[in-house]
């Protein structure tokens, strides 16, 4: 099948085990219909552009050994700004993104994570890695949620916030339509479901700005913001952002 500019697209279903199903044509043809023409980023490898945007990486990323008593190793704790802004858009595929992309991947899977924004390393450029590359490419770029549906509770913690407690049931919307695109300037979409497009929702919300605890109603915003108390950490960056 073809992409709307005349490449070559896989399409396939797939679960979180790994394993693969063919799309319909019809299913094929509905995920292509949100493909556009001008989805693809330039690949700068040697130009003064790419050499400063590299630079700016190099000087914002936190050290994979860098230690927080909130946060993972490498980690950006919660309170620090980069983490509650919106970032910007990549531009350009450069090398330093590439080592960027190796570099959350390698802190993630230290931290024993499931996902990790380019933010909670601190880029701010809109950009996340996930563990279940038997379902997608695990670094995305630009990702962008098109369209969501449905109610999923599925319980959250954040390598940002890593203090016993925190973790709680987030209410967020149980399937999503998302585009990206990969580290090879691929486009990629998607329809997720459940713990894919869980993964999906809280780094995009991460690149937003958003932390998992403002998502949180009821009870469990209660508890866990006393739990935040209790570490002495300013919630005044965390206003409430619940889904309405």
């Amino acid at each position: 099948m073809k992409s709307p500019d005349g490449g070559s697209v896989e399409a396939y279903a797939a679960c979180s085990c790994g394993r693969r199903y063919p799309l319909s044509l019809a299913a094929r043809t509905k995920l292509l219909a949100h493909l556009s023409n001008d989805e693809n980023l330039a690949r700068a490898l040697s130009t003064i552009e790419a050499a400063a945007f590299d630079q700016q990486l190099l000087r914002d990323l936190w050290p994979a050994d860098r230690i927080s008593k909130l946060a993972m190793p490498g980690v950006v704790p919660v309170g620090t700004p980069v983490l509650h802004r919106p970032v910007e858009p990549v531009r350009l595929i450069t090398r330093g993104l590439v080592k960027l992309g190796l570099h959350m991947t390698s802190v993630m899977h230290q931290a024993q994570g499931i996902g990790l924004a380019a933010n909670q390393v601190g880029a701010p450029v809109r950009m996340c890695t996930h563990k279940l590359g038997a379902v997608a490419p695990t670094t995305l770029i630009n990702p962008e949620i098109l369209k969501s549906a449905g109610v999923w509770e599925y319980t959250e913690g954040c390598l940002s916030l890593s203090v016993d407690g925190a973790a709680a049931p987030v209410v967020r919307p149980k399937t999503l339509l998302i585009r990206a695109l990969t580290l090879d300037g691929r486009a990629f979409i998607a329809n997720a479901d459940e713990l894919f497009a869980r993964v999906l929702q809280h780094e995009v919300d991460h690149l937003n700005g958003i932390e998992y605890v403002q998502r949180l109603t009821g009870l469990e915003r209660t508890r866990v913001y006393l739990v935040m108390n209790e570490h002495d950490i300013d919630h005044s960056w965390m206003p409430p952002a619940p889904y309405g």
